[in-house]
């Protein structure tokens, strides 16, 4: 009776994994289980990406990134990356998506909450177009809509 358990568990994983593959490509799930960033949805992408810029990881966080040389989103990306630095103690809250379409669209506006000892909690509303890429999606515009 004991083996017939294990015979259960092994039947349930494989089934679960077959199931995995069978809904999505063997390249996607490998890639979203070795690169957990590169999902299908933008909102996953986003929500990493600021998640990086919270640990102050920003060249992985300049990964997820495909931004033209000096241009204006590659500038607001330094300017963020120069105020996290500059300040420690500011920290990621939360990111609100004000878009509700589930990930489809290339387009997405998010609100970041920051919150600080000194300032209390802040919030800052970004626009960001996606692109897909080999690599997974990629934010290739960020555009503050509003000022702390």
């Amino acid at each position: 009776m004991r083996q017939s358990r294990y015979v259960w568990l092994l039947g349930i994983s494989l089934f679960c994994l077959i199931s995995i593959i069978a809904l999505k490509t063997p390249q996607t799930v490998i890639s979203t289980m070795a690169d957990p960033q590169y999902g299908n949805s933008t909102r996953t992408t986003v929500q990493h990406f600021w998640k990086l810029m919270d640990l102050r990881q920003t060249d992985l966080a300049r990964d997820l990134l495909k931004l033209p040389e000096g241009s204006l989103d590659e500038s607001e990306f330094k300017a963020w990356e120069t105020r996290l630095n500059k300040n420690p103690m500011l920290s990621l809250q939360k990111v609100e998506f004000m878009t509700s379409d589930l990930g489809i669209s290339q387009g997405v506006v998010v609100r970041v909450f920051w919150t600080s000892p000194d300032q209390g909690v802040q919030h800052v509303t970004f626009s960001n177009d996606l692109i897909q890429t080999e690599k997974g999606w990629r934010i290739q515009r960020i555009k503050r809509i509003n000022d702390l």
